[in-house]
């Protein structure tokens, strides 16, 4: 989560300087992204079992997806090269630890829970 935060306050930091045209279209996009990510993430916290695995996958989705709009963000020139490395580096290292605790739930969580087999 801590990660993630941080993620998001350099956005923030970013977000002031994107054109107001991109702000509605881009900006928008990535800012919503990003905090699906954070709300999925957040609720996992509090979920168990194949509810909090789930709601990680969709933290990740919600993450690749804002990589994505980052990424074309920055070819479009809505952000700068620097403000698209500041904020792509801390989503790669936030992607990893999501990840990591995606397969740390799957190996612990039984395989039948919840009707799973």
């Amino acid at each position: 989560m801590l990660k993630l935060k941080e993620t998001y306050l350099a956005w923030q930091m970013a977000l002031p300087h994107v054109a107001k045209a991109r702000r509605q279209t881009i900006a928008a996009r990535i800012d919503g992204a990003l905090l699906d990510t954070l709300e999925y993430a957040f609720r996992a916290e509090y979920l168990s079992g194949l509810l909090k695995i789930k709601a990680i996958e969709v933290s990740i989705e919600r993450l690749d997806v804002a990589k994505f709009f980052l990424l074309v963000g920055w070819e479009s020139d809505a952000i700068t090269n620097d403000q698209h490395l500041r904020i792509t580096g801390l989503l790669i290292e936030a992607s990893k630890m999501l990840v990591g605790w995606k397969a740390y739930l799957e190996k612990k969580t039984p395989a039948d829970e919840g009707g799973r087999k």
